[in-house]
């Protein structure tokens, strides 16, 4: 019970810092520190997880990736190929509330840590039309960017839970797959059927002649092959070629800025607004917590506590993912926990790998350590706790669908 304790006051000072906007990095610092105070552990410790975190390659790893991430988005939004791409969309699509939800949901294929500022922007421009505020942005781009998480054969969480639960890829993805019909349909029910447009925006009145709107297909067709393109790149490069993301992110880059022909000083300025200060400390912080959190102890407490209950195994699956969840903020660090302890409680029970994969990502989708809601958050400048609120709410419909379907809780 004393690791409950600690893990609630913990995650609830860092809640409340957030609330008052405080910097996350400068939040996350606070929370690590008041981790170590409370497990009572020695100055050495904390220090020892500073080094352990900038020793740690996937350290490097994340913020590079983030880093180049941002000069993507960069090239992409100053480039006007992001302008490019939602007038063409606007041309064969019924809704800009198909945009809302589309753009993060189709760059939600790409599992890069922060990967949700690609589509943030899309989702920006596709909102002039309706009356939203940051926070009802920051909600459909934190959404929809996150619905294929049961389905997507190259999420790492998914990856991981296969091989921890020595079920195929297929078998998964066929049993979750309602999960993400739930999350698509649950998404656009409270995100965008309720939006009212706005009535003093003017229409844009869209070109009539036939060489006018072959001028924009054709500009179209050209803007999307050159923002999907490096997307499906990367994926191609990682999946393929076994690159660190990083790696295969800058080399994206590069290629982009060829293509592009960008010059010195445009490639300056991507390189400077790639050095976000304020997101990449946070990143670092919440990975120095991260470590805080292991070498404490503290999250083996609650690990301990579980497994020696005589709760149901589909029980305790929920619980420990949903926990770790909200401790790591990612599918990969949930699934890497909990996962054995399940495999070891219900060995060959794909109903408790489920239950534990789908509140595991209930969980890192409430989680103030999730990367997606901290960049998303930034870019909107939208309140953390109003941003996740609706969040909140689907998740809980979510949770009703795993009840139907296994009865458990």
């Amino acid at each position: 019970m004393q690791s409950v304790a600690v893990i609630l006051i913990t995650l609830s000072t860092v809640v409340i810092l957030l609330h008052r906007k405080v910097e996350i990095g400068h939040a996350m610092l606070a929370g690590s520190l008041l981790l170590q105070l409370l497990t009572w552990s020695t100055p050495e410790l904390f220090l020892g997880a500073i080094r352990g975190t900038l020793q740690n390659f996937n350290t490097w790893e994340i913020l590079g990736a983030l880093y180049f991430v941002m000069c993507l988005e960069f090239q992409l939004r100053t480039s006007g190929l992001l302008n490019e791409v939602m007038t063409a969309a606007r041309a064969h699509l019924l809704s800009d509330k198909f945009l809302l939800a589309g753009m993060p949901a189709f760059l939600g294929f790409l599992p890069s840590l922060g990967g949700a500022l690609f589509s943030a922007p899309m989702v920006e421009n596709a909102s002039r039309g309706y009356e939203m505020t940051p926070e009802d942005k920051t909600t459909v781009n934190f959404w929809f960017r996150h619905v294929w998480e049961f389905v997507n054969p190259i999420m790492p969480g998914l990856l991981l839970l296969s091989q921890i639960t020595r079920f195929s890829l297929s078998t998964l993805m066929l049993e979750m797959a309602p999960f993400t019909v739930a999350a698509i349909v649950i998404g656009w029910i409270f995100c965008l059927m309720r939006l009212r447009e706005k009535r003093d925006i003017s229409a844009d009145e869209g070109p009539t002649s036939q060489e006018a709107v072959m001028e924009i297909q054709r500009k179209g067709w050209h803007a999307i092959a050159l923002t999907a393109g490096p997307i499906l790149l990367n994926i191609f490069l990682v999946v393929a070629f076994k690159l660190p993301a990083s790696v295969a992110m800058g080399g994206v880059v590069a290629l982009m800025a060829i293509i592009l022909r960008q010059n010195a000083s445009d490639i300056k300025k991507m390189l400077i607004h790639g050095l976000d200060r304020k997101l990449l400390w946070g990143i670092g912080s919440v990975l120095l917590f991260q470590q805080v959190l292991l070498d404490t102890g503290a999250l083996s407490g609650i690990v301990t506590m579980l497994r020696s209950s005589r709760i149901s195994p589909l029980v305790i699956s929920g619980i420990l993912a949903f926990v770790t969840g909200m401790l790591t903020g990612t599918s990969g660090g949930f699934v890497a926990v909990s996962m054995p302890i399940v495999v070891a409680l219900a060995p060959g029970e794909i109903a408790a790998a489920v239950v534990g994969f789908v509140l595991g990502t209930a969980g890192q989708m409430l989680s103030p350590m999730h990367l997606c809601i901290l960049v998303t958050v930034e870019y909107f400048k939208a309140n953390f706790i109003r941003s996740l609120m609706p969040v909140a709410l689907m998740e809980a419909l979510m949770v009703g669908v795993l009840v139907i379907r296994y009865g458990v809780f």
